[in-house]
C-alpha cells in the first residue's frame, strides 16, 4: 500500500470519527473535543518533548485543561468567559507568527521555553478549544462546526492538489520543505470557493466581509501548518507521534485547525 493510499484510507476513517461525533450530537462532539485535547497534550509532552506521564508537567496540564472545560461547559458559560478565551486565542497565534517568521531555525529559544515550563501546555490548547466549546453552544452549532472543518481541510485538499500538479517552487524549505507556492495558493482558492458556497447555501449568508475572513482563514490554516513545523524541525522530530497511519500524530493532523479556531469563532461572533 502506498503512501498516499495508506493517507485517505486513514483520513476517511477520521472524517467517519467525526460524522459519528456529530451523529450523537452535543455530547458526541464534546467527548471528541476533550479526547482531542487530552491527546494533544499527550503527544506534546510525551511523544515530541519525550518528558513523563507521571510527573508534575503532565498532571498540571491535563488538570488545567479538564478543570477549564468543565468549569465553561457545565459550570459557567457566560459569553464574557468564552470572549476572553477567544481572544487570548488570537493574541498567542499573533505571538506564535512572531516566532514563526522572527526566531532563527538554530535559536529554539520559544521550544527551549515550551520543554522548561510543559505544564503550560494544556493551557497552550485551551485557547482554541474552548473557541470551538464556544460553537457547540451556539444554536447553530453543528453547521458552524461543519463550515469550520470545510474550510480547513479543504485548504488542505486543495494545497495537496494543486501543490502534486502544478507546484514546483517550495515556498519555505528550511520549515516545511514539501510545501509549494502553487499548492498555497491553490488551497486558499479552492477553500475560499468550497467555503463561501458552503456559507451561502447552508446560512444564506455571503458577503465581502465574510469571504474576506475565510481568506484570511485560509491563510492562517497554513500558517499553522508552518508553524507546527518548524516547532517539530527545531525539536527534532518528523511526527506528533505514530497515532495515525500515513498522518503522523492528532497534532500533525488539527495543527491548522487548532491555529483558525480563535479567528473563525470571532467571524461566526461577529457576522453570524
Amino acid at each position: 500500500m502506498t503512501n498516499t493510499q495508506l493517507r485517505i484510507i486513514s483520513a476517511t476513517v477520521l472524517a467517519l470519527i467525526f460524522a459519528i461525533a456529530l451523529a450523537f450530537g452535543k455530547s458526541g462532539v464534546l467527548i471528541l473535543l476533550f479526547v482531542t485535547g487530552l491527546i494533544l497534550i499527550d503527544e506534546f509532552i510525551v511523544k515530541m518533548f519525550k518528558l513523563k506521564r507521571i510527573s508534575f508537567n503532565y498532571i498540571a496540564s491535563v488538570f488545567s485543561f479538564v478543570g477549564a472545560m468543565v468549569y465553561l461547559q457545565f459550570i459557567d458559560n457566560s459569553s464574557e468567559y468564552f470572549s476572553y478565551f477567544i481572544q487570548t486565542g488570537l493574541a498567542l497565534n499573533l505571538a506564535f507568527l512572531v516566532y514563526l517568521f522572527f526566531e532563527k531555525m538554530e535559536s529554539r529559544i520559544f521550544v527551549s521555553f515550551l520543554k522548561s515550563n510543559a505544564f503550560i501546555i494544556g493551557l497552550y490548547f485551551l485557547a482554541p478549544l474552548v473557541s470551538i466549546l464556544y460553537l457547540i453552544n451556539k444554536d447553530d452549532w453543528m453547521n458552524f462546526i461543519v463550515l469550520m472543518f470545510v474550510i480547513n481541510f479543504s485548504v488542505d485538499t486543495g494545497a495537496w492538489f494543486f501543490g502534486r500538479k502544478f507546484g514546483n517552487k517550495k515556498i519555505w524549505p528550511t520549515v516545511s520543505p514539501k510545501k509549494t507556492i502553487n499548492g498555497a495558493i491553490g488551497g486558499s482558492i479552492f477553500s475560499l470557493i468550497v467555503s463561501s458556497i458552503f456559507s451561502y447555501t447552508v446560512f444564506n449568508k455571503l458577503n465581502l466581509q465574510i469571504i474576506s475572513f475565510i481568506f484570511l482563514l485560509t491563510v492562517f490554516a497554513q500558517l499553522g501548518d508552518f508553524f507546527e513545523s518548524k516547532l517539530k524541525r527545531q525539536i527534532g522530530v518528523k511526527d506528533s507521534s505514530n497515532l495515525i497511519p500515513g498522518h503522523g500524530g492528532i497534532y500533525d493532523r488539527v495543527d491548522s485547525l487548532i491555529f483558525i479556531a480563535p479567528l473563525y469563532a470571532i467571524m461566526i461572533w461577529n457576522f453570524y
